[in-house]
């Protein structure tokens, strides 16, 4: 009887447990903060560039960075007048997306990992102490905890703006098939994030 209650008490913090995980799952992914002029625009790449690319350019129009770094393609672009004015080079001493600047093998980090240690080389080359990270909504808590390892928060100013132009709902019934395929994968790639960095480190 005792071992009856005990499974059953194991059986409803489980079920608790997944049902706390199913309603704050694609909430706590929604990472955002305010954002003021910043040095430089992240733009991390992925499958739904595009709506990220849109976001970078209404922030331009806005008047919010003075340089747009994409570190996946090695690229940054020079801002004035709130337009883009040339391609400057991104990075005079590699050419590598961070594979050359990390500890272990460069298999280990995932790919965002290594954009965002590249923007830092990048940034360092242009002397910026101010960013703003630009992705799509459920990727930005992921990038919060990547940017918090590389970059000395307390040294300058972070800013983390999901795209606009891509649909993310807080509410877990909201939440198509697809994008809950996204949401347990940006938490496979949390987990793999801290396992992976604790080791490194």
């Amino acid at each position: 009887m005792v071992k009856l209650n005990r499974g059953a008490i194991f059986l409803l913090l489980t079920v608790a447990v997944f049902a706390g995980f199913v309603l704050y799952a694609p909430k706590f992914l929604l990472y955002s903060s305010s954002y003021e002029k910043a040095d430089s625009i992240i733009l991390l790449v992925g499958p739904d560039f595009n709506a990220r690319k849109k976001e970078a350019n209404k922030l331009i129009d806005e008047g919010m960075a003075d340089y747009l770094i994409v570190p996946a393609h090695n690229k940054t672009y020079k801002i004035i007048n709130d337009r883009i004015i040339e391609e400057i080079s991104s990075n005079s001493a590699t050419n590598t997306t961070g594979k050359e600047a990390v500890e272990a093998p460069a298999f280990y980090y995932e790919d965002t990992h290594l954009e965002i240690i590249e923007a830092q080389k990048i940034m360092s080359n242009y002397k910026s102490k101010s960013v703003i990270f630009i992705s799509s909504p459920y990727h930005m808590r992921r990038i919060k905890f990547i940017a918090s390892s590389v970059f000395d928060i307390k040294k300058g100013s972070f800013y983390f703006v999901p795209t606009r132009y891509e649909k993310a709902s807080a509410i877990f019934w909201e939440v198509s098939l697809a994008d809950w395929k996204k949401i347990l994968m940006e938490y496979a790639k949390i987990l793999w994030f801290f396992l992976y960095s604790n080791w490194t480190n």
